[in-house]
Parts: C-alpha cells; sequence; structure tokens
C-alpha cells in the first residue's frame, strides 16, 4: 500500500493539534488524530494516540479485531495516565481513525469525529460513524444534514481517547479491493467540503499529493477556522 498525508494549521488557530501515521516499508495501517486540550495538551494526546497505537500494532501477526482494540486500549492508557500526571494536561483527549489493510480485509478502527471514507467506483463512502452530540442528533433524525453544519454544539464530542480509563472504539470489517482507495480525516476538512466535493477531487486526473492539496486549499478558502489533516490511502504497492 501507499499512503499520501497533507496537513495544516489552518488559519486561527496558534497550534496544529492534528497528528498522523503513515505506513513504513512493509507496514499496511495508517491513522489520523484530533487532539484537544489547553496548553498544547490536545497536540500530545494525538501525539500520544499515533505512537501508542501503531507501536502496537507492529506486534500483531495480521488484522483483527482484537489486536485493533487493544491497541486503542493501550494508546487510550498512555494519554489518560499522562492526563493523570500532569495537571497541565488535565482532561486531554484525542479522536483516533485507523485502518489496517491486508491481501483480503481492511479493518477500521474509529473513536471520535475524524473520519474514514472509502472511494470505489467513483463513489465515496462514509464508512466511520461520529461519535459527536450532532452525529447522535442526525442518526436519531432530530436535526437535518444541513442543520448539522451550523449547529453550536456540532464540535462537542461524545467519544475519545484519554478521557477516561476505557474507551469502546468502532471496529469495522471490509473486504479488500485492489482498486479501493482510503481517505482519513479530521473534522477541520469534513466541515468544510462535502462528501460530493471530496469525490469530485478524489476523481480528478491529478496525482494523489495534488488532489490532497487541492482538498486541504478548498478547506482553507472557506475560512480554515481548524487544523486540517487528510491521508490518502491506495492499494498501490511499493516499487
Amino acid at each position: 500500500m501507499k499512503a499520501y498525508a497533507r496537513t495544516d494549521i489552518g488559519k486561527t488557530r496558534a497550534l496544529n493539534q492534528d497528528a498522523y501515521y503513515l505506513p513504513k516499508p512493509g507496514e499496511r495501517f495508517a491513522a489520523v488524530a484530533d487532539g484537544m486540550g489547553g496548553h498544547r495538551a490536545g497536540e500530545v494526546a494525538s501525539a500520544i494516540a499515533v505512537t501508542e497505537f501503531s507501536r502496537w500494532l507492529r506486534w500483531a501477526a495480521r488484522p483483527d479485531e482484537d489486536a485493533l482494540s487493544h491497541a486503542v486500549a493501550e494508546a487510550n492508557h498512555a494519554i489518560y495516565t499522562e492526563s493523570r500526571r500532569d495537571p497541565l494536561k488535565a482532561g486531554m483527549g484525542t479522536t483516533l481513525t485507523a485502518i489496517w489493510v491486508d491481501e483480503k480485509d481492511v479493518y477500521l478502527a474509529h473513536v471520535g469525529d475524524s473520519r474514514a471514507y472509502l472511494f470505489r467506483k467513483n463513489a465515496l463512502i462514509q464508512l466511520s460513524r461520529d461519535h459527536s452530540l450532532v452525529g447522535e442528533m442526525l442518526e436519531m433524525g432530530v436535526i437535518t444534514y444541513k442543520e448539522a453544519l451550523t449547529h453550536p454544539q456540532r464540535n462537542y464530542i461524545t467519544r475519545a481517547l484519554g478521557t477516561g480509563k476505557s474507551v469502546e472504539p468502532d471496529i469495522l470489517r471490509i473486504d479488500y479491493k485492489s482498486d479501493d482507495v482510503w481517505l482519513l480525516c479530521t473534522d477541520g476538512l469534513s466541515n468544510n467540503l462535502s462528501t460530493y466535493e471530496m469525490a469530485g477531487i478524489l476523481a480528478r486526473d491529478a496525482s494523489w499529493p495534488d488532489k490532497l492539496e487541492a482538498m486541504v486549499s478548498l478547506a482553507l478558502e472557506r475560512g480554515g477556522r481548524d487544523n486540517i489533516t487528510a491521508l490518502i490511502v491506495t492499494g498501490e504497492e511499493e516499487a
């Protein structure tokens, strides 16, 4: 697999609290995280999440639900322990959205409101479920998609790593297809671009880095009020 990433601090934030992980040679997993908390704490939480999550996956023989759940649990424990140790980091947390690919399966591990999309046959499908107040209200039909875009509590997260002793991730398995492309992103991207717009950019005749640049640039044009991070993962093999 090959993976590409683009991150930007945006136009209003003092720090980039997003973090991501791209696979090293021989690895087949990638992740994105969006930290929260003051005094650089969100930046610390997201960095711990991707570091600990990837470290534990390296010990696993192959993708499966138990391995992913364990890696998420260890990342959660590391963040929670650090937040208890340092009063300046109390209450820090982060989202985490990751995929792990092998010859037959793709596994998704997800906590928070960062997102994972599958781009298949020029259609973009959101695989992850937003663990947010607005996401839950959408699922229950209390508000519409249009109302969700401007809801005053749209940034309220209901599930995150590090905010408690334990966390329950969503784990999803899908069949692997060599032509599939996965998009992982923080809400700095998904809050500014519609699924239709992202699909249109992914379908362009351009390089994957250029497509990432186009998406991030559009999010910046629309205000860039948050950090913006996006990863594209393809089934291409390394030379």
